[in-house]
């Protein structure tokens, strides 16, 4: 495409069905999506990359990937007119019901997803621990720090040692525009393992990293 996405359209009715044609996905689009997020669930820390439109919120365009209409949905947006329309493109792409955050089996956090969101989400229950919350959570960037050392990364930057299953011995992720705060109450949304909740963080540049439940999650450095 050769505008953003991102700019208003000169009806309202015209830059939602643009919205909703850049997130919606065909049975081949779907089918790769959930090859690479499948892999970054399996392999935490691992870092794939997905095939966005240009302007496309990489969290909205993974998450239209795998809802449907038996999938309540819930977008955060904090208000902010963009991530609206991206929202209601979202919910029309792929006809998943509105729910409560609470409720949510998919929820999409276009604006940075905070502490309290985590703390709110549904993380199944002993008998049907699928039926957790998935997030899509959107991020600045994301990188691979297995190899460098703490101190060598930007200040804003958090750096993630992770470990568990699909993990061989420790990996380490750096991500920009996660707040710290929000690790710590992940480790409690799925201290009660199986219930629990999925993470993808994905960044600008469509690449994306797993945190399932089964991850544990430690911050090595962070502001």
């Amino acid at each position: 495409m050769t505008e953003s996405l991102l700019r208003p359209a000169r009806t309202s009715a015209a830059h939602t069905g643009t919205l909703v044609r850049a997130l919606r996905r065909g049975p081949r689009e779907s089918q790769r999506d959930f090859t690479v997020l499948l892999d970054v669930l399996a392999r935490p820390g691992r870092i794939g990359r997905l095939d966005v439109p240009d302007g496309a919120p990489a969290a909205a365009v993974a998450a239209c990937g795998l809802a449907d209409v038996e999938v309540p949905l819930h977008v955060l947006t904090g208000g902010d007119p963009e991530y609206d329309a991206w929202a209601e493109a979202a919910h029309t792409a792929t006809r998943a019901p509105r729910a409560a955050l609470s409720a949510a089996r998919c929820v999409v956090a276009l604006r940075p997803l905070t502490a309290p969101d985590v703390a709110a989400l549904h993380r199944g229950r002993p008998l049907d621990p699928e039926r957790g919350a998935r997030v899509f959570a959107q991020v600045d960037t994301l990188a691979d720090a297995s190899d460098g050392a703490p101190d060598t990364v930007a200040a804003d930057v958090l750096v993630l040692a992770l470990t568990g299953p699909g993990v061989p011995g420790e990996r380490r992720v750096a991500v920009r525009g996660l707040a710290a705060d929000v690790v710590d109450a992940l480790g409690r949304a799925n201290a009660g393992f199986p219930c629990g909740v999925d993470v993808f963080l994905l960044a600008r540049d469509a690449s994306v990293t797993g945190l399932p439940r089964t991850t544990r999650v430690r911050l090595v450095r962070g502001v």
